[in-house]
């Protein structure tokens, strides 16, 4: 049975899950679209886990006279979470905008995850240059608080990236 992580303190990011999700979503940012991946790992300890691979689910991308979004149909995420072997955990959701990196009202209830301390991160202008996760818009999913945007610190010290 897959354990749904608590409220991490850290979450360490191989440099080439970085690369790998910055592709991945700049393949629809050159349409004009939004994207979103999954970050899956494993628990090293109750406070510190490790993101191994980088998955994109099945997705549907739209523009409307309202701007874009991204949706990952329900039967594609329950297909993944059954998919996953055990003691692998989707540790994080990682999607784009365009323009500035911020956490859309959007994002707020259209979430792929939910457990208390789930990390949202939204990357600026489509993905089109390397990531820097200082740049992004990093959120922290807090039971009765919504979702909280980390500063640059708390981001360094959350996301170690090696």
């Amino acid at each position: 049975m897959t354990t749904i992580p608590g409220r991490l303190r850290r979450l360490d990011v191989p440099a080439e899950v970085l690369t790998e999700t910055q592709e991945l979503l700049r393949e629809a940012g050159t349409e004009g679209l939004e994207s979103t991946v999954l970050w899956l790992g494993r628990l090293v300890t109750s406070a510190v886990a490790e993101v191994l691979v980088v998955v994109r689910p099945r997705q549907v991308a739209y523009r409307t006279h309202e701007g874009v979004g991204v949706e990952v149909p329900e039967d594609a995420l329950f297909e993944l979470i059954a998919a996953l072997p055990d003691g692998i955990v989707v540790l994080a959701r990682v999607h784009t905008h365009p323009g500035t990196a911020y956490h859309s009202e959007v994002d707020d209830t259209n979430m792929l995850i939910a457990h208390d301390g789930a990390i949202s991160i939204v990357v600026p202008d489509f993905a089109r240059a390397r990531i820097d996760l200082e740049r992004c818009s990093v959120n922290e999913l807090r039971h009765g608080e919504g979702w909280v945007e980390l500063d640059a610190g708390a981001v360094r010290e959350r996301l170690r990236v090696r």
